[in-house]
């Protein structure tokens, strides 16, 4: 199909009917007694979400690029680690740091990740029907994820649980510029069938290219890459604690589990 673009009736009817559907679901779930039950909805999403990114990974591998690999979609995105961390979650004891800070990210950080990627879908809408869905159900079912999260009271919403939260993130950003690095010379050496060279962008952090985010690509082309780096970290914890604030005293008047 013709690839949909930003603004026209596709994007806004597609992201408001996804948006809409997410929410109201997470409302639901949220009013659940048990958070056993939303651990294991949260662990069968996770085993969606896999399944569809492997779906994912050979469409763009067998018929997209004919055998050769695109880099910029290695499954390691902010976007793309919910997927780990809701099939991890019933690993953990739930009295853990890791369990609680991994619901926290999910709540603050995914809901600022879902919420743009909706509202700026770029990187989504594709000439290819299932690909095209793909991206907007699955930044959808990160919207659930988020919002029923923080309507429910399982994040710790508190000072303290938002900087554990800032924590994994920033290791997750370190790991991201790791991959980066590591793959940078195997996507130079195999460029796509179409000619163009990908390569791997990781949380937006490659520290070989400057990044496609519009406020961060005037920074990193004045300032330099590093500048921009730092400044996407800092804007990405900005945001997702004026999302811990807003869901804080809504997860508050979730009912006794």
């Amino acid at each position: 199909m013709e690839a949909p673009t930003i603004g026209s009736a596709f994007h806004i009817f597609a992201v408001l009917a996804v948006a809409l559907v997410a929410v109201i679901a997470a409302v639901k779930v949220s009013r659940v007694r048990s958070d056993a039950v939303r651990i294991r909805i949260l662990f069968v999403l996770g085993c969606v979400m896999l399944a569809s990114e492997v779906y994912k990974q050979l469409f763009y591998y067998y018929i997209v690029n004919d055998g050769v690999y695109d880099w910029w979609f290695f499954p390691f995105q902010l976007c793309s680690v919910p997927m780990y961390m809701c099939i991890l979650l019933p690993l953990f004891d739930k009295r853990s740091i890791i369990y609680k800070s991994m619901l926290t990210f999910m709540c603050c950080f995914t809901f600022v990740s879902a919420a743009a990627a909706l509202i700026w879908p770029e990187d989504m809408l594709r000439p290819y029907v299932t690909l095209t869905w793909h991206g907007l159900i699955w930044h959808g079912i990160l919207l659930f994820i988020s919002v029923m999260i923080g309507l429910s009271g399982m994040a710790d919403l508190t000072p303290k649980g938002f900087f554990r939260a800032v924590c994994l993130f920033l290791i997750l950003c370190v790991t991201a510029i790791v991959i980066n690095m590591l793959a940078e010379p195997a996507a130079a050496a195999h460029p796509l069938p179409s000619g163009f060279t990908s390569y791997p962008d990781m949380f937006y952090l490659s520290p070989y290219h400057v990044s496609l985010q519009p406020f961060v690509m005037q920074i990193g082309r004045a300032f330099g890459r590093p500048a921009a780096m730092a400044a996407y970290i800092i804007s990405i914890i900005i945001l997702a604690w004026i999302t811990c604030c807003i869901f804080r005293p809504l997860g508050k008047s979730s009912p006794k589990k």
